[in-house]
């Protein structure tokens, strides 16, 4: 039985959606809403919503796009978001990462570059390197 290529969801369904632990997905993601991704992932993944990686979870991704990630599992490939990443303490990333803003617990693996628009602190902003 042939799998499906691609998953998309179209405005009239958006809201939160969830990938269980025991799907597993090659091709492209797409949707206006937020979603959870608990099983795997191999392609792109590309949602206007909120983005979580759960514990457990492997996605390794082209395109990895959202509002806002928020890494749990493993993730293979560069996250980009027009809002806030956040890696928790058990998550494992390979790839660069942009957002407006960045965080990571203790204990999140990182192997990367970080790309976020920040302000320096006034003491700071004087000051040359």
């Amino acid at each position: 039985m042939a799998q499906p290529k691609a998953v998309s969801r179209s405005t009239r369904d958006a809201g939160p959606a969830t990938l269980g632990a025991g799907v597993r997905i090659r091709g492209r993601i797409s949707g206006d809403g937020d979603l959870t991704i608990l099983g795997t992932v191999e392609g792109s993944v590309v949602v206007r919503g909120e983005l979580t990686i759960g514990e457990g979870a492997t996605v390794t991704a082209d395109e990895l796009s959202a509002t806002a990630v928020n890494v749990a599992g493993s993730v293979s490939g560069n996250v980009l978001a027009t809002g806030a990443v956040h890696l928790s303490q058990s998550a494992n990333v390979r790839g660069d990462l942009k957002g407006s803003s960045i965080s990571m617990d203790e204990g999140a693996q990182f192997a990367g570059r970080i790309d976020a628009d920040f302000e320096l602190p006034p003491e700071l902003a004087g000051k040359s390197r």
